[in-house]
C-alpha cells in the first residue's frame, strides 16, 4: 500500500535528518556573523586587530550570496598567540548556533572545518604526500563547499605544492570542484620580528593600524617567496595578492597572561561549583605569583600562552585537588539528610612560604 503525502514527507524529513547527522554540520549556521567576535573574543586575549579584521571579512564574505572565489586570510605570529585557537572558536561559531567547548571540532559538529598540517616534506616522500594532501582537500571541498580550511605553516609550501595552491585559489576551482563559498586561512609562524617592530614604533597595540600590519607581512611573504623562485616576479605578485586580509598575531604581554590565568581559574571555580565542591577564590598576590613561573623576553614571554596551563598544573591543580578531595569526603556523610541552602565551601588559594621551602599556593 503506497504511503500517503503526508507520510512520504515524514520519511523524506526523516532521511533527511538522518544524512545530515551522519555528515555532521557541514553548512555555515544561520546568523554566524554576529556570534564569531563575541565568541572568539571571549577566548582570545591582546589580538583585537586580528580578530576585528578577520570577522569584517568572514562577515562581507557570508553576506555575498555567490561570491566570485572563496576568502583568504593569512594570520601571522609567533607561536602560542591565538592562531590556532582563533580557527578554532571561529569553526564553532560558524558551524553552530551555540558554540561552545565542548563541540567536536574537527569532527562531527563541525565537518567542513579542515586543519591541513605538514606542509613540508622530506623529498623521498614529496610527491606521494602532496598526491595524497591534493586528493584530500578536493574530497572535503567536494563534500562540503562552505569549507573552513586552515593551511598551517603554508610559507613551507614548496613549488609545486604552491602552484596547486594558486590555481585552487586563483580559479576557485580544481576540476569540478568549486570552492567560491569556502573560507581559507593560512597560518604562519613568521612575523614575529615584523610585528614586534611595529609594537616598539608605537606606543600602544591599539595605536598599530591595519595597514601598517598588512604592508610589513605582506612584504614579508613576498619576499620569502621571490627568493624561492618558482616562478617569474609577477606571478609571485599574482599569489601574493590572493591573500585578501594578512592578520597580525602580536606577542603576548604579562597583562594578558594575567587575563588567561585569571579566565582558567574562573572556568575551574565553575566546574567545581556545578559539582556541589565549591568554589575557588584568590587575589592580585595569586595571580602575580603564576606570571612569575612564565619566562619572558624583556616584555614578552617566550612561548606566548603556551605556558599557562602548565604553570596552573604545577601550581594549582595539586592543592586544588586536595581540597576537592576533603570536602567531597566531609560532604558524603552529611548528605543523606542535607538539606538545600548549605553554605557554599570555598578554597582561598594563597602564596606561602614555608620554611626551607620556595613559595607555593595553598587552599586556605
Amino acid at each position: 500500500m503506497p504511503l500517503p503525502i503526508a507520510g512520504w514527507a515524514v520519511a523524506v524529513a526523516a532521511v533527511s535528518a538522518v544524512v545530515t547527522y551522519l555528515a555532521g554540520n557541514t553548512q555555515f549556521a544561520p546568523g554566524a556573523c554576529s556570534r564569531l567576535e563575541a565568541h572568539a573574543g571571549s577566548f582570545l586575549v591582546g589580538q583585537d586587530l586580528a580578530l576585528r579584521l578577520a570577522t569584517d571579512a568572514i562577515c562581507d564574505h557570508l553576506d555575498d550570496p555567490n561570491p566570485a572565489r572563496p576568502l583568504i586570510l593569512s594570520a601571522h605570529g609567533p607561536p602560542g598567540v591565538g592562531k590556532s585557537l582563533f580557527h578554532l572558536l571561529a569553526a564553532q561559531a560558524l558551524y553552530s548556533k551555540n558554540p561552545s567547548e565542548a563541540m567536536k571540532c574537527p569532527g562531527h559538529d563541525c565537518s567542513g572545518y579542515k586543519v591541513m598540517y605538514g606542509m613540508d616534506y622530506v623529498a623521498s616522500e614529496r610527491a606521494e604526500q602532496q598526491g595524497l594532501l591534493r586528493s584530500a582537500l578536493i574530497d572535503h571541498v567536494r563534500r562540503t563547499p562552505e569549507a573552513l580550511i586552515v593551511v598551517e605553516e603554508y610559507d613551507k609550501l614548496d613549488c609545486g605544492m604552491r602552484g596547486f595552491f594558486r590555481q585552487f585559489l586563483e580559479n576557485g576551482a580544481v576540476g569540478n570542484v568549486t570552492l567560491n563559498k569556502a573560507i581559507i586561512l593560512l597560518e604562519s609562524n613568521l612575523g614575529y620580528l615584523q610585528l614586534l617592530g611595529l609594537l616598539k614604533a608605537s606606543r600602544s597595540r591599539a595605536e598599530v593600524t591595519a595597514e601598517q600590519a598588512q604592508r610589513v607581512l605582506k612584504d614579508l611573504i613576498f619576499e620569502r617567496w621571490e627568493r624561492q623562485a618558482c616562478e617569474d616576479r609577477t606571478d609571485t605578485l599574482k599569489m601574493v595578492g590572493l591573500v585578501d586580509i594578512f592578520l597580525p598575531f602580536f606577542p603576548l604581554e604579562a597583562s594578558h597572561l594575567r587575563a588567561l590565568f585569571e579566565a582558567r581559574l574562573e572556568r575551574r571555580s565553575q566546574a567545581l561549583a556545578q559539582a556541589g565542591v565549591g568554589r575557588l577564590m584568590w587575589d592580585a598576590a595569586v595571580l602575580d605569583f603564576l606570571i612569575s613561573h612564565v619566562e619572558f623576553d624583556g616584555a614578552y614571554p617566550l612561548e606566548g600562552a603556551k605556558e599557562v596551563a602548565v604553570v596552573l598544573t604545577k601550581t594549582v591543580s595539586r592543592p586544588v585537588r586536595r581540597w576537592a578531595e576533603k570536602q567531597q569526603r566531609r560532604q558524603a556523610p552529611a548528605s543523606a539528610g542535607k538539606g538545600e541552602g548549605a553554605d557554599v565551601s570555598h578554597c582561598t588559594l594563597q602564596v606561602v612560604k614555608p620554611l626551607g621551602r620556595s613559595r607555593q599556593l595553598v587552599c586556605a
